[in-house]
Formats: C-alpha cells, structure tokens, sequence
C-alpha cells in the first residue's frame, strides 16, 4: 500500500525526503493537485505514522497522510 504524506510547503517535503534517504527509507517527492489546490509531500512504501514521528524529531511536521489502497 502506498502513502502520501502531505507536508506544510515544498521546501519541508524536500527536507523530509533527504531525512527519510538518510534512515534509508524510499520516500519520493511529490506534488498533487485535487479541488482543494496543491499538494506536496512524500509518497513511499514505509509506515506513514511511523515515518511522521521520525520526521517530527527533526522539526518537520506532517500535514495529513493519504493512505491509497484503503478501502476505509
């Protein structure tokens, strides 16, 4: 299942990715666009929730998670 973690701007996603590259966990950036306007984030395989506490270590918080594959 893929997750889209939704970042504050670009320039905390593209921080986010580096501190996820440094754990050695695959995080790509990248930018939605739906209704509500633009969104950037990361989107990877690796747990959501626990890649967000790590990334609130170093000051990065994350916006909301979209879990794609979820039929909740």
């Amino acid at each position: 299942m893929k997750n889209f973690i939704i970042m504050k701007s670009s320039t905390q996603a593209m921080k986010a990715r580096h501190v996820a590259r440094s754990m050695k966990i695959n995080a790509v950036y990248t930018k939605r666009t739906d209704k509500n306007g633009c969104h950037f984030g990361l989107e990877t395989d690796y747990d959501a929730d626990r890649l967000c506490r790590m990334l609130s270590l170093h000051g990065i918080e994350c916006v909301k998670i979209i879990r794609t594959g979820d039929n909740r």
